[in-house]
């Protein structure tokens, strides 16, 4: 299994009168990673897209 390093990012936020901190991790990927992980949402994004494209009246 290929380790992942993360950025870290961390926010304090109000709610409810509470302070809430919120920690957000993005992935640290190699620009070859960012490729593939881009090629494959594309395709998926084209399939939904294809899914419920309006089919041509007959």
């Amino acid at each position: 299994m290929e380790h992942i390093s993360y950025k870290t990012q961390t926010e304090i936020v109000k709610f409810q009168g509470r302070e809430i901190p919120l920690e957000n991790l993005t992935p640290i990927l190699t620009p070859e990673q960012e490729a593939a992980k881009r090629r494959e949402l594309e395709q998926r994004l084209y399939e939904v897209f294809c899914k419920y494209q309006q089919k041509p009246a007959l």
